[in-house]
């Protein structure tokens, strides 16, 4: 399925003159292959068979990194504005109180804490280091445009330059 998906996207993205450069699984799949390294491996494996050059962006600290640079491919690692920690460093379930975050000044805080030390709060308050090239604000959140604009300035007031993690 993955490999089936890759492949229509690539197609689709060449039918209006684009092209795909890096894969971001979604979702339950994202959050699996981050603690399932047997699944990551799939995954990866999918990705090289379609195009090993490729990059997979997944959560920072996470099995399908690991698993994806073994497998010889460039990886990306990512971190989340709106989203709680664990201790261990992976996501919050979403279905928990307070795994999404909402306050627009708080969820610039952390990121900017986060780029410019390497660490953020986990939800029980513990700090974890977190070294991500990527920083994910999900669309959907309500409010997520200004969340955008607020955290956007916070970034340029730190003095930190916001850039894509890939280059042309």
């Amino acid at each position: 399925e993955v490999e089936y998906q890759l492949g229509a996207s690539m197609g689709l993205a060449a039918a209006v003159g684009g092209r795909v450069r890096y894969v971001k699984p979604h979702g339950a799949l994202y959050n699996r292959i981050a603690v399932d390294a047997g699944l990551a491996g799939v995954v990866a494996a999918a990705v090289r068979a379609i195009d090993p050059g490729l990059v997979l962006l997944g959560l920072a600290g996470g099995a399908a990194l690991e698993v994806a640079e073994r497998a010889g491919l460039e990886t990306a690692a990512e971190a989340f504005a709106d989203r709680a920690y664990t201790p261990e460093g992976t996501l919050v379930p979403r279905g928990t109180d307070g795994a999404v975050l909402s306050d627009s000044a708080e969820i610039a805080r952390r990121v900017v804490e986060l780029v410019t030390t390497g660490r953020i709060g986990a939800i029980d308050g513990t700090l974890i280091d977190v070294d991500a090239g990527s920083v994910c604000l999900h669309g959907d959140t309500p409010g997520a445009v200004e969340m955008a604009k607020l955290l956007r300035a916070r970034l340029d007031e730190a003095g930190v330059t916001v850039a894509p993690f890939l280059q042309d």
